[in-house]
């Protein structure tokens, strides 16, 4: 058993031998698109952080490659440490090498004029930050404090000369960088160098503007097509933080966008069910098959948790998150003994989407009725109500219902209910649920106790996960 997964595998000659969310007609379109593109080009793919998007730009990359085109990827939050994006990303398409003997030779020697023409940018950027940036920061001798005191006046005039410098450095880039990336195609016509930039939504806000402009301004080249992964909502939120909440940040960040893209929205069974491969519960699951009582423990985890997760709109990380809590359930959980999944699945989803609905059910003061009218209520909330899940959680609460008169009176209700209107739907659902209070306690002999099952869901959280 597993407490933390790694990232899905993307084979380089398989792409999607492990796409439990059936991401594969979205990948082959996009590159489709993508070959069609000649560049300069920003195509941006636009999902919320946690919904999978770095796994789509794995495959979308290891799917061009197979079509024989050149790709970059470059994690842009792994190296926001740097003052100045240029530097990686130059990097980046440096490390590039070419089956071809002749032609790796040809690039590399494009590659290092490129590097050259990159000294003078690079070293202005920097030269003003550690300027501007160090004033009445550092505690320094006399010498370099009297040093120090200059930098703003220089700083002033070190700008304007260097305009005039930067422009026609910034020329000799594009013009280098074009020729270099020209030597890595030797198609007619030559096919473009795809750079994918990814957790561009995670830097910190003036790297990510930064790095925008660099690829703006430096790389909007012939035969270059970015691929940025985003997410639009948060990029906004940056680019206010970094201009001030009065700028229409929408229609700034469409200056550096040509195309855009959303990733739809996929959630299935399958990936519930590669979830619990990945973690490692195979074993847990398996062992309780041999008894009849708990034989459908992991199917019934599968589809409440699916739909569950499907109705809240859980991002990927957050169902991720779900799952290393069922873990620490499982170990507090003996194999002959009750899990409880369809229950599990919910305070699992409700602790980390709605907190206050999960205490007030624990503590009594939201009835399990009324939780299950408020989940009725939400937009996404059809399929998990058409389903036996709903019937079986509503059955659950009740018979868990931590007072004990309201749990009485809702079960004399139910009889009544189902004695007077028993061909009404209102009469069938009563019957229902009074069968299914049957399994839950009454035949099986048990004392079922939502306590218990949170109790384990409250310690998951306080292993270390919460973030």
């Amino acid at each position: 058993m597993k407490f933390r997964i790694a990232e899905v595998e993307v084979p380089a000659s398989e792409p999607f031998k492990f796409d439990a969310l059936e991401r594969k007609p979205v990948v082959e379109f996009l590159r489709d698109l993508i070959k069609q593109i000649e560049g300069p080009f920003v195509l941006a793919l636009d999902s919320p952080w946690g919904t999978g998007k770095t796994t789509v730009v794995r495959m979308l990359r290891c799917s061009l490659e197979i079509e024989g085109f050149q790709c970059v990827y470059f994690n842009a939050w792994k190296d926001d440490y740097v003052t100045d994006p240029l530097i990686p990303m130059v990097s980046a398409i440096d490390e590039l090498k070419t089956a071809d003997d002749s032609t790796n030779e040809s690039f590399r020697a494009s590659m290092a004029v490129v590097k050259k023409a990159v000294g003078p940018i690079a070293k202005r950027a920097l030269k003003v930050a550690i300027k501007m940036g160090t004033m009445g920061v550092l505690d320094v001798d006399e010498t370099i404090e009297s040093a120090t005191a200059d930098a703003a006046s220089e700083a002033a005039s070190d700008l304007i000369d260097a305009f005039q410098k930067e422009k026609a450095s910034l020329e000799q880039f594009r013009d280098e960088l074009e020729k270099a990336v020209g030597k890595l195609s030797e198609n007619d016509p030559p096919r473009p160098l795809i750079f994918f930039i990814d957790e561009l939504d995670r830097c910190r806000p003036s790297y990510a503007i930064e790095l925008l402009e660099r690829v703006k301004h430096l790389f909007d080249v012939h035969n270059m097509v970015f691929v940025l992964s985003i997410g639009k909502k948060q990029l906004e939120a940056i680019t206010a933080a970094v201009y001030g909440e009065r700028i229409d940040a929408p229609e700034y960040l469409r200056r550096f966008i040509d195309l855009e893209f959303s990733l739809p929205t996929l959630h299935t069974k399958s990936y519930t069910r590669e979830l619990i491969k990945r973690f490692e519960f195979k074993d847990f699951f398996e062992a309780r098959r041999q008894n009849s009582t708990l034989a459908y423990d992991h199917d019934n985890f599968v589809e409440a948790f699916t739909l569950l997760a499907g109705m809240f709109d859980l991002p990927l990380r957050a169902r991720e998150r779900c799952l290393t809590r069922l873990a620490v359930a499982i170990t507090q959980t003996p194999r002959d003994h009750y899990l409880d999944p369809i229950v599990l699945s919910l305070l699992l989803v409700l602790r980390i989407e709605e907190p206050d609905l999960y205490a007030g059910l624990i503590r009594g003061t939201i009835a399990p009725r009324d939780l299950m009218e408020t989940l009725r209520r939400r937009p996404a909330a059809r399929e998990l109500m058409a389903s036996r899940v709903s019937t079986v959680l509503e059955a659950y609460l009740i018979a868990g219902d931590v007072v004990r008169e309201r749990r009485e009176q809702v079960l004399i209700d139910l009889q009544e209910l189902a004695k007077v209107e028993p061909e009404t739907a209102a009469g069938l659902r009563a019957r229902e649920l009074l069968d299914m209070q049957c399994h839950v306690s009454g035949n099986w002999g048990r004392n079922f106790s939502i306590k218990h099952v949170a109790g384990k869901v409250d310690l998951a959280a306080k292993v270390g996960d919460d973030y």
